[in-house]
């Protein structure tokens, strides 16, 4: 699309507000940023708008475009826009879309040249601008597909639905239609890929796709990838063994289905995918085991940033557990944490602005064996003195209140256990 000599209000001066900016500005349009600390720029015949996902949908410039008539788009729409009909495949989901996009890229960059972007940290704008690519592989949040409009994946991927974010999109069906979004514009000739074990079917009453919809399953037969016995399954055909997937808990077998199935449907060799299952590691922060100190093992899985993730990397650890959790509020009560929590878990270290409120659902729920602390290093330093086999962090909410973002809450704890060991 030509932007040239067009007016374009940018709203948001984060990563994804910044590229649209030079984007466009490469592209020859005239730009007016605005963040919030200036007057508005109103007066102005705007073309378009162009909000950065972390701006809230109650922010004045969606009432000023409506009034206007002005398009309003997301970075990723933007992203769209400049990417010429070249192949995409999206990827979205509560939890995993980050390790599935990797995967994806990882497996495709054998045989293709590869663009690894969106939510994952490289703004889909800039890769598409520049266009040196021949597959797109982008990571969508909930907060860039409120602003998508005709964005049609070849192929998208929604890894699961689960409770997060419910402070910006209020209740769960909100949330679930949001991600229901990455496949709004497909057409039968594109592909949808979904998780039979991670959606609820309430979530999808009323979702009629026009794209053709292949599964994921961890233990029954679908079309799509599975998981039989200890075989890994794309249709009948066998990709590679679970135990030779270097990987821990069942959700990452989930993540290894998606990408198995996206990169089939893509046409990638199953010798080539295997390959690349046998080496792949995850990225930091997401449920590693960083230290073994005296008895204890400590597990790093800091980006546990909601319910569902922390309750799948507790299930993930092999013998008694003490999880260090809280953080930043994201709207949701902790109830389901305590109605899913496996045995093995016996006690709770708890840090952070939703410390009492996990505390109080867990007293709810009948489990007292919880502390508070007022910093992470003194939740590993108690931590190390239990009667327990693993120390995971999985934190089930963000990380502003105390850090900067969770990798930085990652690196805390690492430095942590590292200290417990001179």
């Amino acid at each position: 699309m030509d932007f040239r000599s067009k007016s374009i209000l940018i709203v948001g001066e984060g990563v994804s507000g910044m590229s649209a900016l030079y984007t466009l500005q490469k592209q020859g349009a005239n730009c007016i940023i605005y963040d919030g600390r200036q007057a508005f720029p109103e007066d102005i015949d705007y073309d378009y708008a162009v909000v950065s996902p972390g701006v809230p949908t109650d922010n004045e410039v969606f009432e000023f475009a409506a009034k206007r008539k002005i398009k309003l788009i997301g970075e990723l729409e933007l992203g769209w826009l400049l990417n010429n009909d070249k192949p995409l495949i999206a990827v979205t989901g509560t939890n995993g879309k980050t390790t599935v996009t990797q995967l994806i890229g990882d497996i495709l960059s054998r045989e293709h040249k590869v663009a690894v972007c969106g939510n994952i940290g490289i703004p889909f704008s800039s890769v598409a601008a520049a266009g040196d690519y021949d597959v797109a592989v982008v990571e969508t949040s909930s907060f860039q597909l409120e602003t998508t409009d005709g964005f049609r994946p070849r192929i998208a991927c929604i890894t699961n639905i689960d409770c997060d974010h419910l402070d910006r999109h209020k209740t769960m069906e909100n949330y679930a239609k949001l991600k229901l979004r990455i496949a709004e514009s497909q057409t039968s000739d594109d592909v949808l890929v979904l998780s039979q074990d991670g959606i609820d079917a309430k979530y999808l009453e009323g979702f009629c796709p026009k794209s053709r919809v292949y599964y994921t399953a961890l233990d029954k037969k679908v079309d799509g990838a599975y998981r039989l016995d200890d075989k890994l399954m794309f249709m009948n055909e066998v990709i590679c063994k679970r135990s030779e997937l270097p990987l821990a808990g069942d959700f990452n077998v989930c993540n290894a289905l998606a990408a198995i199935c996206v990169c089939r449907l893509y046409g990638v060799n199953g010798g080539v995918i295997r390959d690349v299952l046998h080496g792949f590691r995850t990225a930091a922060h997401r449920l590693q085991r960083v230290a073994r100190v005296g008895d204890k093992d400590y597990w790093d899985d800091s980006k546990g940033t909601n319910i569902a993730a922390s309750v799948q990397a507790c299930k993930a650890m092999d013998g008694d557990t003490l999880v260090i959790m809280g953080g930043s509020d994201k709207g949701y009560e902790y109830t389901a944490f305590f109605e899913n929590m496996p045995h093995t878990v016996k006690e709770i270290a708890l840090i952070g602005e939703t410390a009492k409120k996990i505390e109080l659902a867990a007293f709810a729920a009948g489990f007292t064996k919880v502390t508070l602390f007022d910093t992470l290093e003194a939740a590993v330093c108690y931590a190390s003195k239990r009667n327990v086999k693993n120390v995971l962090l999985s934190p089930a909410s963000a990380s502003f209140d105390m850090f900067r973002n969770y990798a930085s809450r990652g690196d805390a704890f690492i430095e942590a256990v590292r200290r417990l060991d001179k």
